[in-house]
């Protein structure tokens, strides 16, 4: 049965992956400030993939460190730190958590976001920083819990001001009731049913995080080397809200190649 380190441990590989891949452009939008995003971004995930194999030794929290610390010392620079910040840190949040639901896994990214905005000098959206694609993405996703919760009565989620949240992994976190007594059908509804739900809330994120970093080409940079440039900063993407959306992409197919 695929559990949450071995897919934790591919969604890794796959953004590392794919951001590797993306050096020349991530390279390009950062033409304007140091030009060196996509040069860092490569050397700091093709040393994550170095590491893969070490990953499978650890538990979930302490793979996100082991691969933050790994990008902060690798990358260098505020994208290292706010890259790397952001596994650490999500890392931190679940570290006791053996089979995290989907709620802690927002809720980790939501409690890693605001750090990172602290790391990145008190970073807010439209400051054309990475953050205009991860603020949006964090906030769709705990909309989305909350909507589902709502508009769904069937689908019951935990507590979210409380932090506790029904089930213990990723595709039972949610609970449909019903009086169905085939109890093997009902739990093969509930993994039918949370994976779906996943499958959703990534999708939500990922097209929020789309529409973020798009508008970062009509902003003007506030921060980094980018910032000296003023007006002139204006009319092209931020490389870093770029590789946000390439990690939701990433996570999203892998997600979805799972059954």
């Amino acid at each position: 049965m695929v559990n949450q380190k071995d897919i934790l441990i591919k969604v890794i590989e796959s953004i590392s992956k794919k951001l590797i891949e993306a050096e020349k452009i991530l390279t390009e939008l950062d033409s304007m400030g140091d030009a060196d995003c996509g040069v860092g971004v490569r050397r700091g995930f093709e040393a994550v993939l170095n590491v893969i194999p070490e990953l499978y030794q650890l538990e979930l929290g302490d793979i996100l460190k082991k691969v933050g610390f790994t990008l902060a010392y690798t990358i260098g620079g505020t994208s290292g730190a706010m890259l790397g910040t952001g596994f650490i840190e999500t890392g931190k949040f679940i570290l006791d958590t053996k089979e995290p639901s989907i709620g802690d896994w927002v809720m980790a990214m939501d409690s890693a976001l605001a750090v990172i905005k602290r790391r990145g000098g008190n970073t807010q959206i439209g400051d054309k920083t990475l953050v205009d694609a991860l603020e949006p993405a964090v906030e769709a996703m705990k909309n989305f819990i909350g909507l589902t919760s709502s508009k769904k009565p069937n689908i019951v989620y935990g507590d979210i001001s409380s932090n506790s949240f029904s089930g213990s992994n990723i595709y039972s976190n949610i609970n449909i009731n019903n009086n169905d007594e085939n109890n093997n059908n009902n739990n093969k509804n509930n993994i039918i049913n949370n994976r779906s739900n996943m499958l959703l809330l990534l999708q939500s994120a990922l097209d929020a995080a789309k529409e973020g970093s798009d508008k970062t080409i009509d902003m003007v940079a506030k921060k980094g080397r980018a910032s000296y440039l003023g007006e002139r900063s204006r009319g092209n993407r931020d490389p870093g809200s770029l590789v946000i959306v390439i990690m939701f992409e990433a996570a999203l197919e892998v997600l979805r190649a799972f059954r």
